[in-house]
């Protein structure tokens, strides 16, 4: 199995490629015990060969099953057997499941398609499971958060500490946010970390970095390292990256603002001395009626006098006249 993947790796050289395979996921996270899905999709109006591969951490491929062009299966023996390996076919896309993921499982996984003399591989999917049972006596070190300024630099370090798998780490970093789930792959098992050895202790420490530059709003969300030590996977707590918001001064905003505020002040004025000039109009309205009111005779009778001395003097006493007044 191992050699027909090599031949097929080769064969890539001399034959053109006039399709390509497409696996969705660059890196794929699962809690031991947990189901996992790979997907492998391609043109389905040719007749091909597939297959799925497995390299494992120290560097080992080993074929999982194949669909030949009469649509047989073949697994191989010792995936077979586990139960835990499926594969769903149709015409265009050739997917691989295994179930309650173990330790042992954390690898990369390839899908190759073969028509003729054409070959198209896909780009990898690497499978990394969270053991809750992995060695104590390996620490891994991640800081919380990092804050760091829009255009700024910054560098990011994963830290191991072990003392019972000393040697060179494939370390891995990815990021998750809110629009990829399932991380985004940065870097896919690096060897280039700073190592100490101490003789005294038996221990031994390492730091890998993850450096980028110029920062954007983009990139804020939880990085974590995953680091591969003698076929076992160890996680961070991840490293939260935090950009730092600044207020963009928009000198037309600020200059609409103060137009509107100097146009509801002089609203305002012009409400209060309307009101102050109705008022005043009001007040000589009222003075003008006051002034031209007119004064009638009035005539008071009252019961009929008997003497005629005493008529007499009653009509002249009682009449009283009003006087008019006018002002021009």
């Amino acid at each position: 199995m191992r050699y027909y993947f090599i031949v097929l790796l080769s064969s890539t050289i001399f034959c053109s490629t006039g399709f390509d395979v497409v696996q969705e996921d660059t890196v794929k996270i699962v809690e031991a015990g947990g189901d996992v899905n790979f997907t492998c999709i391609f043109p389905g109006h040719v007749p091909s060969t597939k297959a799925w591969f497995k390299q494992t951490t120290v560097g080992k491929y080993l074929q999982i099953v194949s669909l030949d062009l009469k649509k047989q299966l073949k697994w191989n023996s010792s995936f077979e057997k586990t139960n835990r390996f499926n594969v769903t076919k149709v015409d265009d896309y050739f997917n691989l499941t295994i179930l309650k993921t173990k330790p042992s499982d954390s690898a990369t996984y390839y899908c190759v398609v073969s028509a003729y003399e054409t070959i198209g591989m896909g780009s990898a999917t690497r499978l990394l499971v969270k053991d809750a049972a992995a060695d104590r006596n390996t620490t891994l070190h991640q800081s919380l958060i990092e804050t760091v300024d829009p255009g700024d630099s910054v560098n990011l370090q994963c830290s191991i500490f072990t003392e019972s798998c000393a040697g060179d780490h494939s370390v891995y970093w990815f990021k998750q946010s809110s629009g990829h789930p399932e991380g985004v792959l940065y870097t896919k098992g690096e060897r280039n970390g700073r190592c100490k050895n101490n003789t005294e202790s038996q221990t031994q420490s390492c730091v890998y970095s993850l450096h980028k530059n110029n920062i954007s709003r983009s990139d804020s969300g939880i990085y974590y390292c995953a680091v591969d030590q003698c076929g076992e996977i160890l996680f961070g707590r991840g490293t939260q990256l935090n950009i730092r918001e600044y207020f963009d001064f928009n000198p037309g905003l600020l200059a609409l603002g103060i137009s509107n505020i100097m146009f509801l002040a002089l609203v305002v004025v012009l409400g209060i001395k309307l009101c102050r000039s109705q008022i005043k109009t009001s007040a000589s309205q009222t003075t003008q009626d006051e002034d031209g009111l007119n004064y009638a005779s009035i005539t008071f009778r009252q019961k009929p006098l008997n003497t005629r001395r005493a008529r007499a003097k009653f009509t002249q006493d009682q009449s009283l006249y009003a006087q008019v007044r006018s002002h021009q």
